[in-house]
């Protein structure tokens, strides 16, 4: 059924590796809801095989796929202006958020010091967040490349997949706890490629397994995650994220010493770098 729908094996493989058999690369990315459509016919996974309404269409979900990217159409210069305002709005609260905390600590202790303290962590702490999980993770996963392609004027070529916030530009663009390189290799590769699964280095139940398993109260198991949530960039993603990128590097000493005794699914904590040789 696949090969009726997309040629002959060897035209498919093809396909997988981004060739052009029969079709432009354009028509290739349009057909791909229908080739995951097809795949998950193909293996006989019906409707009644997931836990779904029985009333679920696969055709009218196809349909709905294809309408919605119909909808949002191609990348523009209204794209790009959006992303110059992201950044500049990022930039901005954290320039505040710097004048604050220094004009808070400047003065005598009192209760305009707190306030001044407070909103400029505020500020600095979203600035953060939105060039990690607006802007660093949005082109990291390349959603901009295309942009950058049709209208290379609209944006600066550092907005671009695996140039993003690297060399000097890291500390203008994304200066944050872990690598750019390392969470490109951690989240876009492993996680989005073994979501769910064992290799997914995010599978939240798989790393704090010994948390439950541990004999304590569970009141107590949930006051023990104000520590990670104050703590979990330095003390597990930025280790976490490192150990995938070195892993990902078969010559990297990390790869070729890592302990037979330990899988490299494991998370990586700063605190097992007590007991790791």
């Amino acid at each position: 059924q696949v090969y009726s729908h997309f040629g002959s094996s060897s035209d498919f493989g093809a396909r997988r590796s981004g060739q052009a058999v029969g079709r432009t690369r354009s028509e290739q990315k349009r057909a791909c809801p229908e080739l995951c459509f097809v795949l998950v016919q193909a293996a006989g996974m019906v409707a009644e095989t997931f836990v779904l309404k029985s009333s679920f269409d696969p055709h009218t979900f196809l349909a709905d796929m294809k309408a919605a990217r119909d909808a949002v159409g191609e990348p523009g210069e209204a794209d790009a202006r959006h992303l110059h305002k992201l950044v500049r709005l990022a930039q901005i609260l954290a320039v505040t958020g710097q004048v604050l905390m220094f004009a808070g600590v400047a003065q005598p202790f009192g209760l305009m010091t707190g306030l001044c303290c407070a909103v400029g962590a505020f500020f600095i702490s979203t600035a953060r967040c939105m060039r990690w999980t607006i802007i660093g993770h949005h082109v990291s996963h390349g959603g901009y490349d295309k942009l950058q392609r049709s209208h290379p004027e609209a944006l600066p070529k550092q907005y671009k997949r695996g140039i993003f916030a690297t060399g000097y530009r890291r500390f203008i663009d994304w200066l944050d706890w872990m690598l750019p390189g390392a969470w490109d290799v951690e989240h876009n590769k492993m996680h989005h490629y073994y979501l769910s699964e064992d290799k997914d280095p995010d599978l939240v139940e798989r790393n704090f397994e010994l948390l439950h398993s541990l004999p304590l109260p569970s009141a107590l198991k949930y006051a023990s995650m104000v520590f990670w949530m104050f703590t979990w960039k330095a003390t597990y993603y930025s280790p976490n994220t490192f150990k995938e990128l070195e892993l990902s590097r078969p010559r990297s000493l990390a790869a070729q010493r890592w302990p037979k005794s330990r899988p490299r699914t494991e998370p990586l904590t700063v605190f097992d770098f007590a007991r790791l040789p």
